[in-house]
């Protein structure tokens, strides 16, 4: 059993929502922020926990990603998004250029072959114009996303059923 360390302030602020005063809406489609937690490369992270934060490809800090579906009350199905130019371009991923959204300032690709399952705890609503807001992909994106994740999980032959 892993032995859990001490948690310096700035540690602490990784854990986000824990003490939000109202219970956050997620629907399908929402974009949010997910913390992923530290980068294991960071000076100071290490001793949290024995063994690996995570280990690369994994994903890590803090992204931007969109609701795949929310399977049960604690846990929601996320598929992040990065401003990394993939290369190769493959099937699953899709292009946001900047601008389309306010909340989408740099061109930003989803990694439809990162999909997670993590706790609501880890996920936030974005902040544009100045402050919280709820954000949302346009039914052709959260179309185009869909495929992009069934491409990610080899299952593309579904896509037509979206």
């Amino acid at each position: 059993m892993p032995r859990i360390m001490c948690l310096d302030e700035r540690q602490k602020g990784l854990i986000m929502n824990q003490k939000r005063p109202f219970q956050l809406i997620i629907n399908s489609g929402d974009v949010l922020l997910c913390q992923f937690g530290p980068d294991p490369r960071e000076p100071g992270v290490y001793p949290l926990m024995s063994g690996p934060i995570s280990v690369p490809p994994e994903m890590i800090k803090r992204r931007q990603v969109v609701v795949i579906s929310m399977p049960s009350p604690g846990i929601a199905i996320i598929a992040p998004f990065s401003t990394n130019q993939p290369s190769p371009l493959k099937p699953y991923h899709h292009f946001i250029p900047a601008g389309r959204y306010p909340f989408f300032a740099k061109d930003s690709w989803l990694k439809g072959d990162m999909l997670q399952a993590v706790s609501r705890a880890r996920l936030d609503r974005l902040v544009f114009d100045g402050q919280h807001q709820r954000a949302a992909l346009s039914k052709a994106d959260h179309r185009a996303v869909r495929a992009s994740v069934l491409a990610g999980l080899g299952m593309s032959a579904l896509a037509g059923n979206l």
